[in-house]
């Protein structure tokens, strides 16, 4: 009974790799993450904002939530890939948890930061709420249950939205991805069996999107007005894999899981929204 419980109790303890100054090796990954994802946030979000005196800004009316649950997904995610990443470089530590959910803590709240002083948006007390409940959900299952039995999930498939609001919604494929609102999906998935790798999911996604609030914009002095485009959301239901419960044996096999565990894979879904009721979608991402 006792080597079961511990079985486990390590169900999701990744193979380490031997390093001799893993506090000093987490570190420097940390730190170069950090300055790597700031940069590239910059160049895609920031950089063709005016900066501004720092202020609030209220967007919990926008997007019809798609974006505070992407802040809940992405705080979730880093926090448990940071602790399987050292876990996987040897770094033991009776606060190793809390370690992983205070440093993705202080990246998402850096981004806070940056729109705190950008004139197209502000500083967002509901985003941090968000990060905060992200974060949260990891330390919850790790400290009571030592391992994530609750997964978030991400998917995306492109829409044609993005191509009449590019300046907004995404320019390129990759911006398009972190941008257009309207083809993101964001799951809860559930292991079915008992720390089994097969999961039911649930997904939320919104559709009809050119602007946070409405359809309506100015461009350069020209109006532009879609509001006949009808803004709607879909809960799904579907299946789905996590890649971390996989009985597959390796020494990066793990961390490579670990990193990949928030996309949720293509599977036959069930999906109902106001405007198109209940229907079956044959092969859903």
């Amino acid at each position: 009974m006792t080597s079961w419980l511990l079985a486990q109790k390590n169900s999701e303890v990744p193979s380490r790799i031997d390093i001799k100054h893993p506090f000093l090796a987490t570190n420097s990954v940390i730190g170069a993450v950090y300055v790597g994802s700031m940069t590239t946030l910059y160049q895609t979000w920031y950089r063709d904002n005016a900066f501004k005196q720092f202020h609030f800004f209220n967007d919990m009316p926008e997007w019809k939530g798609m974006d505070k649950l992407g802040h809940v997904t992405t705080s979730w995610w880093a926090s448990q890939w940071l602790y399987s990443s050292q876990q996987t470089l040897g770094l033991e530590s009776e606060n190793l948890a809390l370690r992983s959910t205070i440093i993705p803590l202080c990246f998402m709240t850096t981004i806070e930061v940056f729109d705190g002083f950008s004139s197209g948006w502000g500083f967002s007390m509901a985003d941090m709420a968000a990060n905060l409940a992200g974060a949260g959900l990891f330390y919850t299952q790790q400290h009571f249950f030592h391992q994530q039995k609750i997964i978030l999930k991400y998917s995306y498939h492109p829409t044609i939205y993005a191509e009449h609001r590019p300046e907004i919604l995404g320019k390129t494929k990759v911006e398009r991805m972190l941008k257009d609102y309207n083809g993101q999906t964001y799951w809860l998935s559930i292991p079915i069996k008992h720390d089994g790798w097969f999961c039911l999911s649930m997904g939320y996604n919104a559709s009809g999107m050119l602007g946070g609030r409405d359809n309506i914009w100015t461009n350069q002095g020209v109006l532009y007005d879609y509001s006949s485009v009808e803004r709607f959301s879909t809960w799904s239901m579907s299946f789905d894999i996590d890649l971390l419960k996989l009985p597959i044996k390796g020494k990066f096999w793990k961390t490579f899981a670990s990193t990949l565990r928030w996309i949720k894979i293509p599977a036959p879904t069930l999906q109902w929204s106001r405007s198109n009721n209940l229907k079956l979608n044959p092969f859903y991402f």
